[in-house]
C-alpha cells in the first residue's frame, strides 16, 4: 500500500463528512437560488412540485438521492425535474471536500498544502472550526450568488450580507481560539499594528454612520429611481443619470473614509502590538474594505467616464464579502483574474455561436467571472502563487504563499 493511500485513508470519513453536509448545503442554495430573486421565503412554503404543487416527502428531499430515487420526474404530474437540483448539490459537495482535502489531508510543507494546511493542521479540525466555517460559508455564497445573478442581472444584498457577518463574527472568534504557542502564518493577513486596527475600526464607525443617515432620509439611495426606466420584459434598463448616482456614492463613502484616515493617526500613537482577537477582526474588516473599496473604485470611476452604471453594487458586497472571509490580499489577486474568465467566456461562445448557426453570443454578468476567481483563489492557491513566481520573481519566492509575506500596511 503506497504512502498517499495510507495518508488519506484516516480522512476518508472527515471527507465524507463534509461532502454529505456540502450536498445538503446545496439543496438549500438551490432553494435560495430559485425563491429569494422572487421574494419568496426560504422556510415556507415546504418544498413542493412547482407545477402541480404536490409537497415533496422527506425521501425526495435527500440531496442528489432524491432526484435519483424519483428519476427526474415528480411522481405525481411527471414532469422532469432539472438536473440542476442534484447538479448544484454535487458541485457545492464537491468545493467543501476539496477545501477540507486541501487544509486538512495534503501534506502542509507540499504543493497542495501551500493553500494554508499549515496553520490548520497546526490547530487542529475543533480549534479552527471558526475560520473553516466563514470559509465553506463563502464558497456556498458565492455559488448562490452565481445562480442568482446569472438569472436576474443581480446579486441580492442578503447573499452578500451573510458571509460578510460570518467572516467577521469567525475570525473574531478564531482570535479567542487559536493557539499562540504553535504559531504558523494564518489563513488571512493579521491587522498586527495598532494603525491598522484603528483605521478599520475608524472606517467601521464610518459605515455605521453612513448607513444611519441613509436610513434617516439624510442621504439618498443610489439608482432608487432604476426600475422606472427598465422597459416591460427586460431586466436591464438604459438608465441615464449614473454620473449623478456616482456623487451620492461618493458623499456616502465620506464619514467611512474620514473615520478610517482619522483612526489611522490615533493608532500611530498607540504603543506595543494589539491583542491577537484585534489582530484577526482587523485583518477580517481590510479584508472587507480592500475588497469592496477596489470594485467600488472601479464602479465609480468607470461609471463616470462611460456615463452609465459599469457595475453593479452587487460586484461590490461580493468582494467584500471575499475580503471579510479571505484578508486583504486574495479578493485583490481574484480582482485581476476575473478578467481572464470573462476573456475566456467570450471565446467560447462565440465559437459555440458560429458554431450554431443563427444563434446569437448570450452576454452573462460579470459577478459569476468574480465568483469563479474567488473560487480559484481559494481551491488553486498553489498554482496562482507558481504562477505568480514567473511573472514577479522578485515579489514572490518560490515556497511563500499568498499570506506570508509581512503586512505592508504596517
Amino acid at each position: 500500500m503506497n504512502d498517499t493511500l495510507l495518508i488519506w485513508i484516516p480522512h476518508l470519513l472527515g471527507l465524507g463528512f463534509v461532502f454529505a453536509f456540502g450536498t445538503c448545503v446545496g439543496s438549500f442554495i438551490n432553494v435560495v437560488s430559485l425563491r429569494i430573486p422572487d421574494g419568496m421565503s426560504v422556510i415556507s412554503p415546504p418544498s413542493r412540485c412547482s407545477i402541480c404543487g404536490r409537497r415533496l416527502t422527506w425521501y425526495e428531499n435527500l440531496p442528489v438521492f432524491g432526484w435519483l430515487i424519483i428519476r427526474g420526474r415528480c411522481w405525481s404530474c411527471k414532469t422532469r425535474v432539472s438536473l440542476r437540483y442534484p447538479a448544484v448539490e454535487l458541485i457545492t459537495g464537491g468545493l467543501f471536500a476539496a477545501y477540507y482535502a486541501a487544509v486538512f489531508v495534503a501534506d502542509p510543507h507540499g504543493w497542495w498544502g501551500r493553500s494554508g494546511g499549515a496553520w490548520f493542521q497546526n490547530q487542529g479540525f475543533m480549534a479552527s472550526i471558526p475560520a473553516l466555517a466563514a470559509i465553506l460559508g463563502l464558497l456556498a455564497a458565492l455559488l448562490a450568488a452565481t445562480l442568482i445573478d446569472l438569472r436576474t442581472f443581480s446579486i441580492p444584498l442578503s447573499i452578500t450580507l451573510t458571509p460578510t457577518i460570518l467572516g467577521l463574527f469567525a475570525w473574531t472568534m478564531q482570535g479567542f481560539v487559536t493557539d499562540q504557542i504553535r504559531p504558523s502564518p494564518w489563513p488571512i493577513p493579521l491587522a498586527e499594528s495598532w494603525p491598522v486596527c484603528a483605521a478599520v475600526i475608524g472606517g467601521g464607525c464610518g459605515t455605521a454612520i453612513s448607513i444611519l443617515l441613509l436610513a434617516k432620509g439624510t442621504l439618498h439611495r443610489s439608482f432608487n429611481d432604476y426600475h422606472e426606466y427598465v422597459k416591460e420584459g427586460e431586466l436591464l434598463a438604459d438608465y441615464p443619470h449614473a454620473r449623478r448616482e456616482m456623487r451620492r456614492e461618493l458623499v456616502f463613502l465620506l464619514p467611512i473614509v474620514a473615520l478610517a484616515v482619522g483612526g489611522f493617526f490615533v493608532g500611530k500613537a498607540m504603543d506595543g502590538a494589539p491583542p491577537q482577537v484585534l489582530q484577526s477582526l482587523g485583518g477580517a474588516g481590510l479584508g472587507y474594505f480592500s475588497g469592496a473599496g477596489i470594485m467600488w473604485f472601479v464602479r465609480i470611476v468607470a461609471s463616470y467616464m462611460k456615463g452609465v452604471e459599469a457595475m453593479g453594487m452587487g460586484d461590490v458586497h461580493l468582494m467584500g464579502a471575499a475580503g471579510a472571509t479571505l484578508g486583504w490580499i486574495d479578493p485583490i489577486v481574484a480582482f485581476f483574474i476575473a478578467p481572464f474568465s470573462g476573456l475566456a467566456w467570450i471565446a467560447v461562445s462565440g465559437v459555440l455561436g458560429s458554431l450554431r448557426k443563427g444563434s446569437s453570443r448570450r452576454e452573462i454578468p460579470y459577478g459569476p467571472h468574480l465568483a469563479l476567481a474567488i473560487v480559484a483563489v481559494v481551491l488553486l492557491r498553489p498554482a496562482i502563487i507558481d504562477a505568480g513566481r514567473l511573472l514577479f520573481p522578485g515579489l514572490i519566492s518560490a515556497n511563500t504563499s499568498l499570506h506570508e509575506r509581512p503586512n505592508r500596511f504596517q
